[in-house]
């Protein structure tokens, strides 16, 4: 028996004391956490399911004593970026769907502690038990993603607040020495202070738990926010395909000047809409002629509706197609109409009603997986609607650049991303979502026969990979295929990253190779 034998047929010995044996997964067990959407192997000698951050500890200290490598993840619902796959072979994987409770909810400050395994459609159904008025930080994932798994990878969306870390005021982590990391002012006993100024005291470490591997995060407290008096979405649409770099334009003088009031904005080519949605018409009275579509949000009180929207009809007017405001009112009077128009003509007009709905949904907070949809080219949507892309068979990779709200980048890396996904063959589906003022997310997905068009899928991100930084852009995630790309050997950054890491985590036991560290 080997050495590395001997260490793991120990731990899996005390692991199964500390947890109990059903939580203790090998052999065929496994089976199911190896599969991807990325279409990689991976050798996984086991996976463990803990309940509470002391079993975590416990996980941890056994793995730092017997020198094997642990790799954690929140639910694996992260779809097209490496599912419950670790980076390195031979990682012992740790589950923590099991640790999903809302630990508390500060309704007066609006302060939410949860633990990883609570994901968007548990929190939904729990503010709307508790009668509680406050968003949901969604993404296009759907309801089964994790709150915090989604943060530590620096996800966004389009309701507020749309950076998810930027909504992080605190968290706990068990170290690789199986020690208790907490924020600074909870640490010294005020954990309210701490939640209500996210810098806490002293150099600002609660960053170093996203996108690293310098501990397992086995709760954190978000800032919410409420929902306003009045939410509404306004649509718009360009005719112009060589017209996105300006209208990016105009979307950034939207956010300036109505810094509050409008929210996040989605821009997204035909493609895209029709692969998302199963139609080319957007309908309620929009032309279906467009080269590209946009959904933003507005928050307000009643009495600043009429003024907001003359305003955002006098930035997009002159540069887009047509601008239509899509509300509850909206939507009910198609609601109507679809319900005396006869025959097929009733029935587009009733599911462009129901489109209308899913979108006010999404902006309000409330989970939807209408945007998982567009992955669905090589297999069939399930009898019920979406429910795992992995086990349904989907094959995607993301591609999610960071893109400056500059005309001339904007034109090249659409134009490189376009480019890329002609030359391999894939749908030229492209959307691009805003943060801030200052930048937008692309959201760009590679859908490919899985396992059969796998190499030619990754292919394709590598070139998008290097097309994109030509253009001066770069993901703000990558998927675990890809982490090997980082780091840039003598970069300042990944040196000091690379130290951090040699000093807490000497043994590599944590998540080895994340991103690159």
């Amino acid at each position: 028996m080997s050495v590395i034998t001997d260490r793991l047929t120990t731990a899996l010995r005390e692991w199964t004391e500390a947890l109990s044996p059903e939580f203790v997964l090998t052999g065929e067990r496994v089976a199911p956490y190896l599969v991807n959407c990325l279409s990689l192997p991976r050798s996984v000698p086991a996976v463990l399911r803990p309940d509470t951050e002391r079993s975590v500890q416990a996980i941890v200290r056994i793995a730092a004593r017997h020198g094997i490598r642990l790799y954690a993840f929140s639910t694996g619902h992260n779809w097209g970026y490496g599912t419950s796959l670790p980076v390195a072979d031979e990682s012992v994987l740790v589950d923590l769907a099991r640790m999903n409770r809302i630990l508390a909810m500060d309704a007066e400050l609006g302060l939410l502690t949860v633990e990883p395994g609570v994901t968007q459609g548990q929190l939904h159904q729990y503010l709307r038990e508790s009668r509680l008025d406050f968003f949901v930080p969604t993404t296009g994932a759907g309801p089964t993603v994790s709150l915090v798994g989604n943060a530590l990878e620096r996800g966004f969306g389009i309701t507020p607040e749309e950076d998810h870390f930027g909504a992080v005021r605190s968290l706990r982590a068990v170290l690789p020495d199986g020690s208790l990391y907490e924020s600074p002012l909870a640490s010294l006993g005020m954990p309210l202070a701490q939640s209500a100024w996210k810098w806490g005291i002293g150099p600002y470490l609660d960053g170093i738990f996203t996108q690293g591997n310098y501990g397992i995060v086995t709760s954190m407290t978000l800032a919410m926010r409420r929902r306003p008096e009045h939410i509404e979405v306004y649509v718009f649409s360009l005719r112009d395909p060589d017209g996105l770099p300006q209208l990016m334009g105009q979307c950034r003088e939207i956010l300036w000047r109505m810094h509050g009031v409008a929210g996040g904005i989605k821009i997204m080519n035909h493609a895209q809409f029709q692969l998302t949605l199963d139609t080319k018409e957007l309908g309620m009275g929009l032309s279906s002629k467009f080269a590209w579509v946009g959904f933003g949000v507005m928050h307000s009180p009643a009495g600043m509706v009429r003024s907001a929207r003359s305003t955002l009809r006098k930035i997009l007017g002159p540069h887009v197609s047509q601008v239509m405001f899509l509300n509850d009112a909206r939507v009910r009077r198609f609601a109507a109409l679809a319900r005396i128009v006869p025959g097929e003509l009733g029935k587009k007009i009733a599911r462009q009603v129901q489109q209308g709905r899913h979108v006010l949904e999404i902006v309000r907070g409330i989970p939807r997986a209408l945007e998982l949809r567009l992955v669905y080219q090589h297999v069939p949507i399930p009898p019920g609607g979406l429910k795992d892309p992995v086990k349904e068979g989907v094959g995607v990779i993301w591609y999610a650049p960071i893109i400056p709200l500059r005309p001339e980048i904007v034109r090249g890396a659409v134009d490189a991303i376009q480019s890329a996904l002609r030359k391999y063959g894939f749908p030229e589906a492209v959307s691009l979502t805003t943060v801030n003022e200052r930048c937008a997310m692309g959201v760009i997905p590679i859908i490919y026969d899985r396992p059969r068009d796998k190499a030619r899928a990754h292919e394709c991100f590598q070139l998008l990979l290097e097309s994109g930084r030509q253009a001066g852009c770069f993901p703000y995630r990558l998927n675990i295929a890809a982490m090997e790309a980082l780091p840039q050997q003598g970069e300042t950054f990944w040196k000091l990253a690379g130290a951090i890491k040699t000093a807490i985590d000497p043994g590599q036991v944590l998540s080895p190779g994340r991103y690159g560290i």
